[in-house]
């Protein structure tokens, strides 16, 4: 639905006013929708919530929507990485009725007097207007799902029938449809499946699912997906906890962090657990692959170590060994390997403070265009 001249006039007008505010309607609105409806605590990991990174992502969005307003289309890359998370969590449209009340009434609260009927019913219909567009968008994204070899709609029990222990903290799981289902599965070589481990925590809550890149081939007749242990993770602790032969719940895979270069030179830099995706976009996507560059704590943390043996130009940082590096030096180093990065697609992954601290960087060395997956709410803070 199109956006009255009233509505776009409106949010225009009242944008500065909201703006310097918006972070507190945005942690405002979560606590009263998560206070009523806490059966949605199944699409909010907790720690979103205590870190503030979930209400800072979503005002975020509010800012760059009333900022685009007259112009949605520039939007688009943030729809669909809007769009792919909500389809993966399953959200439905009548979800976002809920949103928009909670949200209305947050402003509400928070602006006071200066949200007026008129105020209101601007900012109503481009709450609504956005909802719309997200609610069309999620139904194709979750026919197509349903379409593709092996694709399904919902949640679908699946069953572990292999568990690979890399190390002691890492482990792949090979993933069979407990329905009998023996053929392959299509997918993009880097998307992710969202696993549902059926958890709630101390205060009865439901522990929201997590997001994990498949790193089997597509075709396989197996869905794999390859899980560090982390510290005070509850989703990933859980599944460390389960053997061959318990069942899980998986969402169709989805994502939009995939080959984005075609032919032209890519370069990979990661760290942690966040080399899942680039050795799935390596191995499976078809990425050119100049040069990589992995960082962790120790020799044996990286399960994909082996595929990179023959790979020209990868370098790996030892943490244990060499320290910690200045993420200067690092880019510096992977900027050298790569001999420049401005004619090259780096992709980037791993825990959120050194991948916003890797794209700033990146950037600053010349990378021009930079790719990266964040599998939580994702804020400005790398687009900045």
């Amino acid at each position: 639905m199109a956006l009255s001249k009233h509505a776009i006039d409106t949010v225009k007008a009242t944008a500065p006013a909201v703006a310097p505010h918006v972070q507190e309607i945005t942690t405002l609105f979560y606590k009263k929708m998560l206070g009523r409806h806490p059966e949605l605590y199944q699409f909010f990991n907790k720690a979103g919530q205590r870190t503030k990174r979930q209400p800072r992502a979503l005002a975020d969005a509010v800012l760059a929507y009333a900022g685009n307003i007259e112009n949605l289309g520039v939007l688009g890359p943030a729809v669909e990485r809007m769009a792919m998370k909500h389809c993966a969590l399953q959200v439905k449209p009548e979800h976002y009725g809920i949103v928009h009340d909670n949200l209305m009434e947050a402003i509400g609260e928070t602006l006071g007097d200066a949200v007026t009927s008129d105020v209101a019913a601007g900012w109503s219909e481009a709450v609504n207007a956005l909802a719309g567009i997200l609610i069309n968008h999620e139904a194709e994204l979750y026919q197509a799902a349903s379409k593709r070899a092996g694709g399904w709609l919902g949640g679908r029990k699946f069953t572990i029938a292999e568990r690979n222990e890399h190390n002691e903290e890492v482990s792949t799981f090979s993933l069979k449809p407990s329905d009998g289902y023996a053929g392959g599965f299509d997918f993009t070589p880097g998307m992710y499946l969202t696993v549902d481990a059926g958890l709630k925590d101390a205060e009865g809550d439901i522990v929201a699912p997590r997001h994990y890149t498949i790193t089997s081939a597509p075709g396989d007749k197996v869905l794999q997906i390859t899980v560090k242990h982390l510290k005070d993770g509850k989703a990933s602790g859980a599944l460390h906890t389960l053997e061959e032969g318990a069942e899980v719940n998986l969402s169709p895979p989805f994502g939009e962090f995939k080959n984005d270069s075609g032919e032209k030179e890519a370069v990979l830099l990661s760290a942690g657990i966040g080399v899942t995706p680039m050795y799935a976009l390596h191995k499976h996507g078809g990425l050119n692959v100049k040069y990589a560059m992995h960082v962790d704590h120790a020799a044996d943390s990286n399960p994909f170590a082996t595929h990179y043996v023959d790979t020209p130009n990868f370098e790996q940082v030892i943490t244990s060994e060499a320290g910690r590096p200045e993420m200067d030096t690092l880019v510096k180093q992977v900027a050298e390997g790569a001999g420049g990065l401005s004619d090259k697609d780096v992709y980037v992954c791993g825990p959120t403070g050194f991948m916003m601290e890797a794209v700033r960087t990146l950037k600053l060395a010349g990378a021009e265009k930079v790719l990266f997956e964040n599998f939580g709410p994702r804020t400005n803070e790398a687009r900045d």
